[in-house]
């Protein structure tokens, strides 16, 4: 058996009870990894496509890399697939923490349920298998709740868990599973298919090594990466200031959504909400996920007023975003309470966000009135409602049992799909296409709905990385040409990367690429990779799971982005800097192998006080004075050349006008299968 792997997955009937062994082919290790990729072929030989998303047949599968419970920078992850109750396609999610090596250590590479329980159980997931136990009296309690529970019920402080609250027991669509207090499997509604089933959690506690092909060769690239991830500059942002640290840069650029997408550049925004701003006042310390160096988690708390919060986990980019300046709400405090409720509840915090702006515009539109309120007056800047609001989603209460369905679902129930922000039925995260145009093609063909991490175009148009080591050039922010082979690679590069589970921020950090992952994975597999047959491997699996998303009912029709993301902002300045600050972004990466390879800790020392002291906390007044005196603000002309991008993006893809790949092109990725299927389906 390949390393990092032990052949084998658990398969739990919460119907039955039963319990067995799924022996998994070497083969399929190499030609699908593990992770999102092995799970998609594990969906697609069960015919995952043709049941519910909410029944007992829906398959809920966790699943690990051979990667996942090495002490490696960013492979402390897991993904979580099933069909997304959300969107109602192939669904797919990836959490970080301490789950994934406690449950490596079990002895299996994943687990997959079936069935659904008549009454809440939870998974104790061991060396010698599963067991299930009674979950009545944690059934209504919140996430964190849920895992001090269960650790003590475990007997043991290594035990981990992953779970449900609230949300995903009232069967919010956009439900997520929680793990370690803030660490989140948050897109598309896993938490509502473990909530169909009855399943509140599963806890891990292994003690088992996975084996290794080649253990000098895994030291060697762990001290590479934790040396690379030393120097980094991007790292270093990271660690001092979470992901948040782009909500200074995000809008100079225009890239952070306010209002509801309609307007731009927002200067309460990265001033009261920013990853600074968070720093400055309520930031008690950092953490990092299992064997991670860039420590890029934020801890927080506020100690009294209406949002008081304990000690526990502050928002991220997409929450502080989705949470803050796209209710146009610069309150901060408020903002983190929401972001703990959502954590707490369990509910994907860009999904929420994004149903409480909808809901917002849609009442101030007419569409919603007193009557689906239930009285509550919706409106911009209202810390207090904002709470209530996501208190009322997570119980379905009220208002809250219309906005759990979703923006798609309310949009077409009650109108103003016009604004309803979302593709294939999953909410965009918080990245404007009209700053990056590449993030136009990512949110059209991204395999489970609108998602900033289905490739790597959110950092290629920013500058932070290229294709070099895929034989191509770069792609400016403003140009169409080289968008779709651009989109292609980067999704290429993703997918591996969510099948091997590796984190993006850490691969980001270090510029990382094919080659960083064939070294990553060759001393741990015993594969020999070449870039060339990783990269057709990411292909074989980026092609499977678009084709299980047409079996599921999705077409060209659905590659579609919202108008109002497309065109020009209806309030607001837009922003040209990124043409300008595109270059220098490129001088991240050669500047932190140049720190490298100096190897001066006082030198870099002196890069970190510049970084967090002058560089951050004064960026956007910074960025803003340079627009405002190059010219490069108040460009509101500007529209996303979208169709011409789209148009060159099926050529090379090789999509039919049914949105379907090539029979031609899934044979020679040994997908003969898949294409039988696929064309006697319901495209055929």
């Amino acid at each position: 058996m390949a390393g990092g792997n032990w052949g084998k997955v658990l398969k739990v009937n919460l119907i039955d009870g039963r319990s067995e062994e799924i022996t998994i082919e070497e083969r399929l290790y190499r030609d699908f990894l593990g992770g999102s990729g092995l799970a998609a072929k594990l969906f697609f030989d069960n015919k995952g496509w043709e049941v519910d998303p909410l029944s007992p047949e829906n398959p809920f599968m966790i699943m690990l890399g051979p990667l996942s419970g090495l002490v490696l920078p960013g492979v402390s992850r897991l993904s979580i697939c099933a069909r997304s109750p959300l969107t109602k396609i192939w669904g797919e999610s990836c959490m970080g923490g301490h789950f994934a090596p406690q449950l490596k250590g079990t002895g299996y590479d994943g687990i997959i349920v079936t069935g659904a329980s008549e009454k809440p159980v939870y998974l104790m997931v061991t060396e010698k298998g599963a067991e299930i136990r009674d979950a009545s009296h944690l059934w209504g309690k919140d996430t964190y709740e849920t895992e001090d529970i269960l650790k003590k019920e475990a007997g043991s402080k290594l035990a981990q868990v992953i779970c449900i609250g609230p949300a995903g027991e009232n069967l919010v669509k956009y439900a997520c599973v929680m793990n370690d207090k803030g660490s989140t499997s948050g897109r598309g509604g896993m938490g509502a298919v473990m909530g169909s089933k009855k399943l509140k959690a599963v806890v891990a506690l292994g003690k088992l090594k996975p084996p290794v092909a080649d253990e000098e060769g895994l030291k060697q690239i762990r001290k590479r990466l934790n040396e690379a991830i030393k120097y980094s500059l991007v790292a270093e942002s990271l660690r001092s200031f979470g992901s948040n640290v782009h909500m200074t840069y995000g809008m100079a650029i225009g890239d952070v959504p306010v209002k509801n997408w309609r307007e731009a550049m927002w200067d309460d925004g990265p001033e009261k909400l920013g990853g600074t701003a968070v720093a400055k006042t309520i930031l008690q310390k950092n953490r990092s996920c299992y064997g991670c160096s860039v420590g890029c988690k934020r801890i927080t708390r506020v100690e009294s007023g209406p949002f008081a919060a304990s000690l526990g986990p502050g928002p991220e980019y997409e929450a502080a975003v989705s949470l803050g300046t796209l209710q146009r709400m610069s309150n901060l405090e408020a903002n983190n309470k929401a972001n703990e409720l959502c954590d707490r509840y369990g509910m994907d915090v860009i999904s929420t966000g994004s149903t409480i702006a909808y809901a917002t515009e849609a009442y101030e539109s007419g569409i919603l009135t007193d009557n689906e309120t239930g009285g509550i007056k919706l409106g911009w800047n209202q810390p207090e409602t904002l709470i209530d609001l996501i208190k009322k989603i997570a119980f379905r209460e009220g208002v809250g049992d219309i906005l759990a369905e979703g923006t798609r679902a309310i949009s077409e129930r009650y109108g103003g799909k016009e604004f309803a922000i979302h593709v294939k039925g999953l909410e965009c995260p918080m990245h404007d296409p009209r700053a990056l145009w590449g993030m136009a093609l990512t949110y059209a063909t991204s395999i489970r709905g609108a998602c900033h991490c289905s490739d790597t175009n959110l950092y290629a148009d920013m500058g932070l990385l290229d294709h070099k080591d895929m034989g191509l050039k770069r792609s400016w922010p403003f140009k169409t040409e080289g968008k779709a082979i651009q989109t292609i690679a980067g999704q290429t590069k993703c997918v591996l990367a969510n099948s091997a589970l590796i984190c993006e921020f850490m691969l980001a950090s270090i510029c990382g690429g094919m080659q960083e992952m064939v070294d990553m994975l060759n001393p741990v597999t015993g594969f020999d990779y070449t870039i060339e047959e990783l990269t057709k491997v990411g292909e074989r699996i980026w092609y499977i799971k678009r084709a299980l998303g047409n079996l599921c009912g999705a077409t060209r029709e659905d590659d579609r982005v919202p108008r109002r993301i497309l065109e020009p902002h209806i309030e607001g300045d837009t922003s040209n800097l990124t043409t300008i600050l595109y270059p220098m972004n490129m001088t991240m990466g050669p500047t932190g192998r140049l720190l490298a390879k100096i190897g001066s800790e006082k030198l870099m020392n002196v890069v970190r006080k510049v970084e967090n002291k002058f560089l951050f906390p004064n960026l956007y007044k910074v960025m803003k004075t340079t627009g405002k005196l190059f010219g490069l603000s108040g460009n509101k002309k500007r529209k996303v050349p979208f169709d011409k991008m789209i148009e060159e993006y099926y050529r090379l893809r090789d999509i039919d006008d049914k949105g379907r790949p090539s029979r031609e092109r899934l044979e020679s990725l040994g997908l003969g299968d898949v294409a039988d299927t696929l064309f006697s389906g319901p495209l055929a």
